[in-house]
């Protein structure tokens, strides 16, 4: 079934989605973090909440993604956001997230947020993307997520499924601003097999960003929606999604037909 993002709203600091895949220049700290607001926050028991709540749509299904810390809090954000969504927490759940999507097959919305959690800090980025069934657009071909949490995540095992799906992908997305955030595939180089070829490149999108966490995969999401209706992919897609936590996620997409040079950007 293909779906097309029919809109995306948030910020990454001080800049709009729309800024940021225009690649507008993001201000960072020190630290090389983003804030959507550098003012002295309410030092509540979650920053997130007030910059989440607005998003969540009363017509549609909600897919809430958090950082993979607040699932020590898990009680607590299913008591705000539980009867309005789905909580996952950890940025590999997106694959979990586009997985339940696709089986309802109705039109929903992934909402993400990072920031410091539990500390008087302000809120880094957030971001939501509405996705609706159509006869053209982005096609899920996989969505798997190892989700053990004992950190024996098989990530080759991973890999050998997105393999019998597409041998050679056009591009395989990782997360983060560096290297860093994909050392765990580092022990299976060796099973990558045609993805780590010439012919493949690794891109990471929010790169020039900062540390975007959870909200960096859905940044990616609006980047490849926007990559296919320009031109500049045309072929399969795979993402790693891996952040600090045990879980990771891989996706393989492709597009279908023409998006006819819409503009989703809110």
């Amino acid at each position: 079934m293909p779906w097309q993002l029919t809109g995306t709203v948030g910020r990454i600091g001080s800049l709009t989605i729309g800024e940021a895949l225009a690649r507008k220049q993001v201000e960072l700290d020190s630290e090389g973090r983003a804030w959507l607001d550098p003012a002295q926050p309410d030092p509540s028991l979650s920053t997130l909440w007030p910059h989440i709540e607005p998003l969540l749509r009363t017509d549609a299904p909600n897919w809430l993604i958090l950082p993979y810390s607040e699932r020590n809090q898990a009680d607590w954000w299913q008591a705000r956001a539980g009867h309005a969504a789905e909580v996952l927490f950890g940025r590999a759940s997106a694959a979990l997230a586009l997985r339940q999507m696709g089986r309802l097959g109705v039109a929903g919305r992934l909402i993400a947020a990072d920031a410091p959690m539990h500390q008087a800090l302000p809120v880094q980025a957030v971001m939501a993307v509405d996705m609706t069934p159509a006869e053209q657009g982005l096609v899920f071909e996989l969505t798997e997520l190892d989700g053990r949490l004992d950190g024996k995540t098989d990530v080759g095992a991973l890999i050998a499924l997105g393999q019998d799906v597409t041998r050679r992908p056009e591009a395989l997305f990782c997360p983060g601003n560096s290297g860093d955030d994909v050392e765990r595939l580092l022990p299976f180089l060796g099973q990558l097999g045609e993805w780590a070829g010439p012919d493949v490149r690794w891109e990471f999108p929010e790169a020039p960003l900062g540390y975007l966490g959870v909200v960096g995969s859905l940044y990616t999401w609006a980047w490849i929606e926007a990559g296919y209706r320009l031109g500049d992919y045309r072929d399969p897609l795979v993402l790693l999604e891996m952040d600090k936590s045990p879980l990771v996620g891989l996706v393989v997409v492709r597009h279908e037909g023409d998006s006819g040079g819409r503009n989703l950007l809110t």
